[in-house]
């Protein structure tokens, strides 16, 4: 083969290449999803054999998670190639609704879920929770010695032994806008100063803030770091491989009490090329028996219906302290919000 046909064969390679990611496929459903793809895939794979609609699912990396699947879906929103957006967290959920890339659509199989996991407007549902948990190596810490809340580890006793998430993405930067927000600007941020010089130790170029709640699981299942801020899939799933750690359902603050929770939302894209599949698929994922399907996986997500079983030893919504979120203020601060949060516990100002 000549080089000149070489050369020619290599760009119809990568027209081909990029048309499978921008065009949708003609009978299909298009999936945005933050959700990790060992359980996306699979659910997706049973949508595909009840219904005979095939559906492609694009996924952002670990680290940045939802971030990415926000900026493309921004960059499309007067061409969206995408149909559903099933996002494993909230607040990026609000943003797009925020700012037009998501329609209004109430699924049939969203009456019976509770009003506050559901926009009034229709423009998201959840479903299937995770939390935000402590994570603590079993070998350096015994349960009942833990700390409670959020705010005690910034006690000395913890010194130099915590790591988190950056609070750029994901569920770490809702959660810790959340805790900014309900604290007052000023005592949370306050609060965050204080939880940076106590895991520094006095070293601000200590790595504290890592790349995602996977790797504030291994790093703490590995012993660099005693414990951490988490969701509950991530500590689960080093549990199920077997490493030395265990999980506690964090509460946040005396000023902010419970549990930080964190739900599937899904949406309906405006103006996407599949809309009666879109729905079909949103219908499929907000059915009771997804949510016990999801409930049963490794992740252990939560149903956010009382009547769907959990697995044994797991908790039910209703025996978590929920911390109470303000949406509306989320979604106004969470983008000026975050960034000040992400340079304040990575040292970058005081």
């Amino acid at each position: 083969m000549s080089k000149g046909l070489l050369a020619i064969l290599l760009l119809l390679i990568a027209a081909a290449v990029a048309l499978a990611w921008i065009a949708p496929p003609r009978h299909g459903v298009v999936v945005y999803t933050s959700v990790d793809s060992e359980f996306a895939q699979p659910l997706a794979e049973r949508f595909e054999k009840e219904t005979g609609l095939k559906v492609v699912l694009r996924t952002d990396s670990e680290v940045s998670k939802t971030t990415g699947l926000l900026g493309r879906l921004r960059e499309l929103k007067s061409r969206p190639d995408a149909d559903v957006f099933w996002n494993s967290e909230l607040s990026g959920t609000l943003l797009l609704a925020r700012d037009g890339i998501l329609a209004p659509y109430v699924s049939p199989n969203a009456a019976s879920i509770p009003e506050g996991f559901k926009d009034a407007q229709g423009m998201w549902t959840g479903f299937g929770c995770r939390a935000r948990v402590l994570i603590f190596n079993t070998n350096r810490l015994k349960k009942e010695d833990a700390p409670q809340t959020v705010e005690a580890l910034c006690d000395p006793q913890w010194r130099g032994r915590i790591c988190i998430a950056r609070p750029l993405f994901g569920t770490t930067r809702s959660h810790l806008v959340s805790l900014v927000l309900a604290l007052g600007e000023e005592k949370g941020l306050a609060l965050l100063r204080k939880l940076r010089e106590n895991a520094t130790a006095g070293d601000p170029a200590k790595p504290w803030v890592v790349d995602g709640n996977a790797a504030v699981r291994d790093r703490v299942a590995e012993g660099v770091f005693d414990l951490g801020l988490t969701d509950t899939d991530d500590a689960y799933v080093a549990q199920d491989r077997g490493k030395p750690v265990d999980l506690l359902f964090i509460e946040q603050a005396a000023a902010w009490p419970g549990v930080y929770l964190i739900p599937n939302t899904v949406s309906l894209v405006a103006n996407g090329p599949n809309p009666d599949g879109a729905k079909k698929f949103i219908d499929y994922l907000l059915r009771p028996e997804t949510e016990a399907w999801l409930a049963a996986q490794g992740a252990r997500q939560i149903p956010v219906r009382a009547a769907v079983p959990v697995p044994a030893g797991r908790p039910k919504l209703s025996a978590l302290p929920v911390a109470a979120v303000d949406l509306g203020k989320l979604q106004n601060e969470i983008e000026r919000l975050s960034d000040k949060i992400d340079k304040l516990v990575r040292g970058e100002i005081p």
